[in-house]
This record gives C-alpha cells, sequence and structure tokens, in this order.
C-alpha cells in the first residue's frame, strides 16, 4: 500500500441538472421564391424516377436512397420521417460543413451581420424510401410548399417544410457513394497484381432496414445478384443494436476487373439495398526478420493470479516463449493455431510481450494476473517471409462481437468474464475516419456500455514516405528543433490524410497516439538518423479529431523510435525520407519474438508504431486496477464491477496534460493566444501524455479523490472537496478533474450519444480556480471524457471551512427520451505548485473523513 493512497469521495449530494454552456450558430437561409427556385430542378429529377418506376408493375415496391443535405439541425427532419411508417426508413446522418454562399451562410451574434466563415453547420441524411408511394408524397407536399409557404401539412409531416426551408441539395445514393469512395477498387487493382488470384473478396455493407423482414428479403435478393455473376456468399451479419447488415462474398476476377474498367451497370453495381462495398483483410506487420537473440532477465510468475482483466485481440502469440510462459490464457476457438508456424507470430508475441511486461529495455512492473489472448488473425506466406492479416473469410464487426460475447454470456462461453480492458491493437488502413463513424467503432461502443468494459485501441499508422523539402544531406545538418518544426508543420497541412484509422474513432474506446520516445540505446550514424526530439508526436502516429470533433486521440504515450533515411526513388533532389523497418539492435520498444527453427528461444524484437503505445498503456491498466482494488479494500468497500472500466479509463487519462509540447507546436504554427492552442492543439496531443504515477498514488502537496454512480436525463450530483487552505497569499494551486462516462447510442444519428454527461466546479470563487489549462473547455464535452485542469496563484478571500463542488451532470443528446442510466467515474486531484511546505494530503483527507463515507 502506498504512503498516500488515493481516497473516495463522501456520498455525492443529489442536485438539479444544471444548464451548459455554449449554443448554435444562427444561419440565414433563402427565401421561399429563392429556395423554390434552388430546389426545382432537383425536385424534378424526383418527379422523372416516379414517373420511371410507376410504368413498371414491380418497379412501384422499389426502394430508392435519397442523400438531404440540410443546413442547421436536422431533427425536424427526423420527426417527419418517422411519420412515414414503414414507407421510409431513416438510415442516418452525419454532420456536414457546407461551402457557405449569398444563400446560407453564420450570422454573428447580433443576428444580422454575416460571419466572415467560408462554411455553414448542417448535416447529411441517408433516407431509405421503399416504394413509389413515399416518393410520390414527398413530392406532392414539395409542390405544395413551392407555391405556398403556408399551405397546412398533413399531421405529423409539418416539420418536412423546415427541412424545405433549409434544404441544400437532394439526390440519390449511387455509384460514387457506393463504389468510388470506399477504395474497393483500388483494392482490388492491389489484389489482382497477382495473377494466379481467381477471385476477389468484398464485404458488402446493406442500408440497415428496422424491418426484419424487409432485411431478408434484400439480402437475398443481393445473394442472388452475386451468385448470377459466378460470386459465393462467405457469411453474413445482422447487429441490430448497431444498425449493421453486412454481406461477406467472393466475386469472380473478372467481374471485378470489369468494375474496375468503369463497368457501372453490373445488378450487384446498381443493387439499391448496397450502401457500400468495403475491401476485407487487412496486414498487420512487416515480413522482415529483426529479432536478436536475448539474455534479458524477465521476473518469474510465481504469483501471477489466474483471472484475467486484460484481454489482446489480435495475431496468436508464441505461448511457451520464455518471457511468456505461465503469463497467458490464449484461447483459439477457431484453432487457428493448427496453421500458425512459430515464426509468423510477431505480432501477436510482441503485443502479449509489451502489455504483460512493458518496454523490455526498462521494466518498471509486470502484469500480477495472467492476460486473455483471443488470436483473430492468421498468418499468411509472402515471398519475403509471412505477414500476418485478419482473414477474409469472415466479418472483422462480427469476428469482434462472437469474441467478446465469448468472454461474458453464458451461451458464447463466459469464459472470462472478469475482463474489464480489452486491447485492439488493429487499424484498418483503407478505413480513415471521415464523419461516418464505422461498423467496427459503432460497435466497440456499444460492447462497452453493454459489458462495462474498456477497449484500448491504437490510433493508426501512417508509414508514408516524407518531403521534408530540403536534401537529405541538408536535413540531416539541420538542429534537432529545426527537424522538429519539419514535422510539426508536415502533421498540420497533411493532417487531412493523416486520420484515425477504424476503429478510433469509437466514443468510448480509449484512443492512444504515439510520441517518439523508448528506452533503448541508439547512436545515429551517418545513413540513419534519428529525424525529430524524443518525446514528440510522432509523425506516423494517425491525429483526430473523432466523432463531432471530439477529443481524439484521447491521450498519447510512448510508441518507440525509427530511424529515417534517404527515399531514393524520388527524384533529382531526393527530399524524401522514409522509415526504416524494424531494426536489429534498436531503436523501439523491446518485446519478446517468436524463434525461428533451430534458433534462440529466448528472442527479442524492437518495434515502433501506436500498437506499441496502446499495448503499454494496456500494461498500465494492470497497475491502475491493482490500486483500485487497495482503494476499496482499505475503504473496506466492495469494489463496483459495472464502474471499474471506467474507473480505469479516468486514471490512465488523469495525470495527462500537454507540457513543453504545446509551446513548440504553438510557436511552429504561429499560434499567438490561448484559445488559438486550446482550439487547434488538442486534434495532435489529446488530453496530453499521461504521467501514470498520479493516478496510482497521491503526494504530500497533492490528493486525488474518486467518485462513480449512475445518472438519468435531468439528474445531477454534487461532490464535495473541502480546501481549508489560506490563500490570501499568492498560491500557485491545482485542481484537475477527469470525467468518463459510458454513453449508449443512437446510431443512425448524427448526435450519437444518447446522452451527455459533465462536470462543473460550482463555489468557487473569482480567480481561486478558474483559469483553464490546455484544451478548450468546449471540445472536452463532445465525446465521453472530459479532461481539463485548473490553476490560478492570485490572492483570494477564502473561508477555510468552505468546499467547493464538483458537480456532473446528465442531460439528452440524440435520445432526449433515453430511460437507461450512464454510469460514470470521476477523478478529481488538488494540488499546490509551489515549493512551499503544506501538507495538502492530510488536511484534505482529514476534512473528508469527517463527511459521510461512502
Amino acid at each position: 500500500m502506498p504512503e498516500r493512497p488515493i481516497i473516495l469521495f463522501g456520498e455525492p449530494n443529489k442536485s438539479d441538472k444544471s444548464t451548459r454552456g455554449g449554443g448554435t450558430s444562427e444561419i440565414h437561409r433563402p427565401s421561399h421564391s429563392r429556395q423554390s427556385q434552388r430546389l426545382t430542378p432537383m425536385m424534378s429529377n424526383l418527379q422523372r424516377v416516379i414517373a420511371t418506376l410507376t410504368e413498371s408493375p414491380s418497379g412501384i415496391e422499389s426502394e430508392r436512397t435519397l442523400v438531404f443535405d440540410v443546413s442547421g439541425s436536422v431533427d425536424n427532419f427526423y420527426t417527419a420521417i418517422k411519420r412515414f411508417g414503414d414507407d421510409a426508413d431513416w438510415i442516418f446522418d452525419i454532420p456536414e460543413d457546407f461551402e457557405a454562399d449569398d444563400d446560407f451562410y453564420e450570422l454573428k451574434s447580433d443576428k444580422t451581420t454575416r460571419k466572415e466563415s467560408v462554411t455553414t453547420i448542417g448535416g447529411k441524411v441517408y433516407c431509405v424510401l421503399s416504394n413509389v408511394r413515399a416518393m410520390n408524397e414527398i413530392y406532392t407536399l414539395w409542390e405544395k410548399y413551392s407555391k405556398d409557404k403556408s399551405t397546412i401539412f398533413p399531421y405529423g409531416k409539418t416539420a418536412l417544410r423546415d427541412v424545405f426551408d433549409n434544404l441544400h441539395e437532394m439526390r440519390f445514393w449511387g455509384y460514387k457513394e457506393r463504389i468510388e469512395e470506399t477504395g474497393i477498387l483500388q483494392h482490388w487493382q492491389a489484389d489482382l497484381q497477382d495473377s494466379t488470384l481467381g477471385e476477389v473478396q468484398c464485404e458488402f455493407e446493406l442500408f440497415y432496414r428496422t424491418n426484419e423482414k424487409k432485411r431478408g428479403e434484400r439480402e437475398l435478393n443481393l445473394s442472388s445478384e452475386i451468385k448470377e455473376v459466378g460470386g459465393k456468399i462467405l457469411s453474413s451479419c445482422v447487429i441490430p443494436e448497431i444498425a449493421y447488415h453486412a454481406v461477406l462474398a467472393s466475386i469472380p476476377r473478372g467481374v471485378a476487373e470489369s468494375l474496375i474498367n468503369g463497368n457501372k451497370d453490373l445488378p450487384i453495381v446498381t443493387a439499391d439495398q448496397v450502401m457500400f462495398f468495403r475491401p476485407v483483410g487487412q496486414a498487420i506487420v512487416s515480413t522482415t526478420d529483426n529479432a536478436f537473440d536475448s539474455d534479458l532477465h524477465v521476473p518469474a510468475t510465481d504469483d501471477i493470479l489466474e483471472e484475467p482483466i486484460i484481454a489482446l485481440f489480435d495475431g496468436l502469440p508464441q505461448e511457451n516463449h520464455p518471457y511468456l510462459q505461465g503469463r497467458l490464457l490464449v484461447d483459439d476457438p477457431d484453432n487457428y493455431a493448427s496453421g500458425y508456424i512459430v515464426e509468423a507470430r510477431k505480432h501477436g508475441t510482441s503485443m502479449a510481450s509489451i502489455i504483460s511486461l512493458g518496454d523490455l529495455s526498462e521494466i518498471t512492473h509486470v502484469t500480477t494476473r495472467k492476460l486473455y489472448v483471443r488470436p483473430i488473425m492468421k498468418p499468411f506466406p509472402t515471398a519475403t517471409g509471412y505477414r500476418e492479416e485478419l482473414p477474409g473469410d469472415s466479418l472483422l464487426v462480427d469476428k469482434i462481437h462472437v469474441a467478446v460475447r465469448r468472454l461474458f454470456e453464458e451461451d458464447g462461453g463466459r469464459v472470462a468474464p472478469s475482463v474489464k480492458v480489452i486491447n485492439l491493437s488493429i487499424g484498418i488502413s483503407y478505413r480513415q475516419f471521415d464523419r461516418l463513424m464505422s461498423p467496427l467503432a459503432r460497435l466497440l461502443d456499444w460492447i462497452s456500455f453493454k459489458y462495462r468494459v474498456l477497449f484500448i485501441v491504437s490510433a493508426g499508422n501512417h508509414i508514408e514516405n516524407i518531403d521534408t523539402g530540403i536534401t537529405f544531406s541538408d536535413f540531416c545538418t539541420e538542429p534537432i528543433d529545426a527537424r522538429d518544426k519539419i514535422f510539426i508543420q508536415h502533421s498540420y497541412n497533411e493532417s487531412r490524410n493523416l486520420r484515425l484509422l477504424s476503429p478510433a474513432e469509437s466514443v468510448n474506446a480509449l484512443t492512444v497516439g504515439t510520441t517518439f520516445e523508448d528506452a533503448s540505446p541508439f547512436t545515429p550514424n551517418a545513413r540513419q538518423i534519428l529525424p525529430c526530439s524524443d518525446g514528440l508526436p510522432a509523425p506516423f502516429s494517425s491525429i483526430g479529431m473523432g466523432m463531432n470533433n471530439a477529443v481524439k486521440p484521447d491521450i498519447i504515450y510512448s510508441g518507440g523510435r525509427s530511424c529515417v533515411s534517404e527515399d531514393l526513388r524520388n527524384g533529382i533532389n531526393r527530399t524524401f525520407i522514409k522509415w526504416l523497418d524494424f531494426p536489429t539492435r534498436g531503436p523501439g520498444i523491446a518485446s519478446a519474438a517468436p524463434s525461428l527453427v533451430g534458433g534462440s528461444s529466448k528472442r527479442v524484437m524492437y518495434s515502433f508504431g501506436t500498437s506499441n503505445s496502446s499495448a503499454l498503456i494496456s500494461h498500465e491498466s494492470s497497475r491502475c486496477y491493482d490500486t483500485l482494488i487497495e482503494v476499496f479494500q482499505d475503504a473496506n468497500k466492495v469494489i463496483p464491477e459495472g464502474h471499474i472500466a471506467l474507473l480505469l479509463k479516468a486514471m490512465l487519462i488523469h495525470g495527462s496534460e500537454w507540457g513543453t509540447l504545446s509551446d513548440k507546436y504553438a510557436e511552429t504554427l504561429g499560434l499567438t493566444t490561448r484559445q488559438e492552442r486550446s482550439n487547434q492543439l488538442h486534434r495532435v496531443l489529446g488530453y496530453g501524455k499521461p504521467d501514470v504515477e498520479r493516478a496510482v498514488e497521491c503526494a504530500k502537496n497533492r490528493i486525488t479523490l474518486i467518485g462513480y454512480g449512475d445518472l438519468k436525463i435531468g439528474d445531477g450530483l454534487q461532490y464535495d472537496l473541502p480546501l481549508p487552505f489560506d490563500f490570501s497569499s499568492k498560491i500557485r494551486r491545482r485542481l484537475t478533474a477527469t470525467l468518463t462516462y459510458f454513453p449508449t447510442f443512437v446510431a443512425t444519428r448524427q448526435k450519437y450519444r444518447a446522452a451527455q454527461l459533465w462536470f462543473i466546479v460550482e463555489n468557487g470563487i473569482n480567480k481561486l480556480l478558474d483559469a483553464r489549462l490546455n484544451i478548450d473547455w468546449q471540445a472536452a464535452l463532445r465525446g465521453s471524457v472530459q479532461h481539463e485542469i485548473f490553476e490560478n496563484d492570485s490572492a483570494v478571500v477564502w473561508d477555510e471551512e468552505k468546499s467547493i463542488q464538483i458537480k456532473v451532470n446528465c442531460r439528452g443528446d440524440a435520445d432526449d427520451k433515453l430511460q437507461e442510466s450512464i454510469p460514470y467515474a470521476l477523478m478529481v486531484s488538488f494540488e499546490i505548485k509551489d515549493k512551499i511546505d503544506i501538507d495538502v494530503y492530510t488536511k484534505v483527507a482529514s476534512k473528508i473523513a469527517t463527511k459521510v463515507s461512502i
């Protein structure tokens, strides 16, 4: 037990929900006559489709998907579509910023003056109209509206008038959205470089229909069309809770080549029930053998506990590796091991090693419980060895869903119900986040709420060659600060191409980006240099933001360094640098490596990337869990099973701050004000790099308290934090508060979170704790984590018997009528930053102890 352990808050007081700050933008819209003029061509197109379908009896029941671009809120549209019953299905809507023009633009606070903004806020609505009747009703209502804005709409559909007022554009879902924008053609093109390949695979993601009968009919029709072109159905999956319906199929080489060559008339392409064609399968690791024999000392496993807290979904590790023996519980119900030769088990072995032991170059602690491992990848032979890949014979969403159910559900096996953290160090390179949540991210969000489990996911890597703008020889001679600026500017300029890889956008998951650091020794040479400073966010790490501009990645953490060398393939100037394959003797994170045939069994490898960062954070979660056990035992309380994952998430984030990185980025990017920093830097830094030591133990000058509970919409809970100090002289003080929660979701709405929780600090006084550091307060409210730091040193009049209150509130977001309670965890630290002899811990703890015990 540490000398100064974390303590529990006293029982919170019930309170009414507070009013949340902020507001929506006011938007200028065109006049009724101008809007009628704008929309007439679009509505005429709808009329032509109606006429075409009406000519054929079978066409009357044909469905079409319409895309509506709407300025402002889409809530009225949602209300109107629900009134269509089975004739229409709301598929989803996503946020969208439109180019401002003379018709639609944002207004300043005076509501009359135009903002100098190039965009205006709105959303895209995707809606399936099941038959001609639904299409015709929308067109008829439009006709009435266009002639007379005051016309009376049918009951329940009046909201369509507001939609017509705010409509930018309307069009039918088609080939561009279904094929061109998913990357499937480029993916197939790469696959077909293999002349022996007779078929390619594809995930057909269908528009999710709420009517089970319609879902079955649409899947049956698609299956027939796939078989008609010589394809085969491999599997299908429906998960209503995340509005997901997909079919996995293989199609002949010739069909894929025909699509690549521009054939847009094949039935599988024009099938109205298909939303997206998606690639399947994903390579994870390099095939290069970079392992070496090691004599590192690893602590014994004599006291390791059987019951796992952490699960790893990854490749199959070498279970009998000397560094991993006795540390793993490998569960392989699919029998992947039968075809998984030892030398191919690189990624799973490395991840299992990092989670269990940390960086082998600097072991500070080891996990006290066994690690549950479920292999979800397979090895595939290549010309240079093996690559590990998500197999193409199953849908990844289905695979993860089944694997999680196996942990917790009786009919799935319930093999490890004690698991509270699942490490998923897999990023889907062809699925960068762009406003629309991927099915896998939606799955993680739903599972987190349902099973109260924390996913720790990697932000994803972008290991592309980088143009430095100067030759390699000049780059090598630049001082390290100048090289840092090159990479900072590169990340800023290329942010659109460095976005999060699915499922890193998951709102409930803890998403981890990478800092360029490790504990391995390394001496640069003339041809291989370290490109930037230790501790800088790695230039290859994905950056945010997340859903509705939420903070992503949540945190950044050590992921290993890599050398760069000159890229000789890029012309005479040769200004490009390339990342080197994993080295044999560093730099990088050191982990166990599988043995080659006839080689030593004590092999180690160095690597870099966001997979390492998420694995190291999972490693730290074990220490946080051990701390929680001690905290609750010391308080004679039973640890709250339904809140453990959230408490762990709060602990892993709580010690995060931007530190000196903020200054370095601000100087390079020309951010001259605190507001500019707070608005811009979180997309790279998240909440910062955590100091986990601060989350597992207090100090003389710092006390940390934790609370937890459940809230329903409209509720509030208030925690008292006594501050028995004299602030009449200048004392630099800091309050850090971290709130984590697992909201349930409305998968089809752009608001997405069914409810939102947030905290406010009450009963403070001016200049006591009112200066925010780091992140913009509005950005901190957009996800499922609110982490804020308040600091001040002003002299104020304060009654030492008084407390401040941290109040946790709950409001409806995507679902104002949600009845379920939302679980949360709260972690709060107060500290005196100045070097003065005040025993903060003892003074606050004694005040907490005199209050009602929880």
